[in-house]
């Protein structure tokens, strides 16, 4: 939901000091306009872009920003002085943290452009608290080359993500968790660009670190899993393509049976941890698009093309939508009743699922096709 930040002013260049530049907060451009949050003057280009950074971020973190904007005050004693620093510095890290938060709810959503201002935010406290080439600049980068890898700006996203590489040549012991995002993020730019063989390759080194963080059947992994799927697509390497979604709905649909239902672990095995926002709406987005590629490419009719509608109905469910869920589930249930039969312990499992969710069995018998015109007695 956005909403308009207070009127602006047209910016007065005599009021710059000399030789000050008046830039813009988002972009860096020339300023052309001021606006005034909570008492703190804010440059903009124009006013599209100051619109944008307020609801993007400012609108949410303008008055937490006015005791970092202002001058500090002089403070003869050195432990005092320490004090300050101390507390700006603990202020920048969890804005840090909210800013990252806002810019990958935006990116979630697909609102690629309104990610942008709080992963810039981000990146400007994270260079002020921990200086440029560190490690920690590198969720920063990321998100910043998956906004505009969405926006089609295949020049700043590959900008951000050398940015990215270079932190992590220059810190080998990051997070193979780390270093999976960077990969994915050159694979998804590189099929963009059409270089299909080398987005394989990234996207091959993304699996494996992710492999090495979480598991290779972890819903994490499975992420890359999809998108080799979506290069090999692209190759008209059909087979490949349906073998790496098969194994996507395979981890999808152990890992969300886990948390609806504990008697589905096996002794001595961990729960899952519960999914958050991003890993609902990226299962979800995943998994809808399978069941488009699986009807595309077996039919829509097709146990596969089932066995995704039931993946992704008990996501759903997982996320209290259960209208929705119970629409698919009643779908993929007519796929398993004439593809796997009646008392098949699968379609079994799934009739238990969609009467545990509070829906009710279609009548199959009913939905028979009609006989073929013209049959004999």
């Amino acid at each position: 939901m956005t909403s308009r930040p207070p009127p602006s002013q047209k910016l007065n260049p005599l009021a710059a000091a000399k030789g000050q530049k008046l830039t813009c907060e988002l972009t860096g451009k020339p300023a052309t306009i001021v606006v005034s949050y909570f008492g703190v003057p804010y440059n903009y280009s124009d006013r599209p872009t100051l619109e944008l950074d307020w609801n993007g971020i400012k609108g949410k973190i303008a008055q937490l920003l006015v005791p970092l904007r202002q001058p500090p005050s002089v403070i003869p004693s050195v432990e005092e002085r320490e004090k300050q620093e101390a507390n700006v510095r603990k202020s920048k890290l969890a804005l840090i943290d909210v800013c990252r938060m806002e810019s990958t709810k935006f990116l979630v959503h697909g609102d690629f452009e309104l990610s942008i201002p709080g992963a810039v935010q981000a990146l400007r406290f994270s260079l002020d608290v921990y200086g440029a080439g560190k490690i920690e600049l590198v969720p920063c980068y990321l998100l910043l080359a998956e906004a505009n890898l969405g926006l089609g700006r295949h020049k700043q996203a590959e900008e951000y993500l050398s940015l990215a590489n270079w932190s992590i040549l220059k810190n080998p012991d990051c997070s193979n968790r780390t270093k999976s995002q960077l990969y994915r993020n050159f694979g998804k730019l590189y099929a963009s660009q059409g270089k299909h063989e080398e987005a394989l390759r990234q996207l091959a080194n993304d699996v494996y670190f992710s492999s090495l963080q979480v598991g290779p059947e972890h819903i994490e992994t499975a992420g890359g899993y999809y998108y080799l799927a979506t290069v090999f697509y692209l190759q008209h390497r059909l087979d490949c393509a349906l073998a790496m979604c098969d194994k996507v709905v395979d981890v999808w649909f152990k890992h969300v049976s886990a948390l609806l239902d504990s008697r589905r672990l096996r002794p001595g095995q961990e729960p899952p941890e519960p999914l958050g926002e991003s890993q609902l709406m990226d299962g979800l987005q995943t998994l809808t698009k399978i069941v488009a590629l699986r009807e595309e490419s077996m039919g829509p009719d097709h146990i596969t093309t089932g066995e995704a509608l039931y993946t992704v109905s008990l996501v759903y469910w997982y996320a209290k939508d259960n209208q929705r869920a119970l629409q698919l589930m009643e779908k993929a249930y007519l796929i398993y009743y004439y593809e796997l039969g009646e008392e098949s312990p699968r379609t079994q499992e799934l009739v238990a699922s969609l009467l545990a969710a509070g829906g009710t069995l279609p009548d199959a018998a009913s939905l028979l096709p009609p006989p073929p015109a013209g049959g004999g007695d």
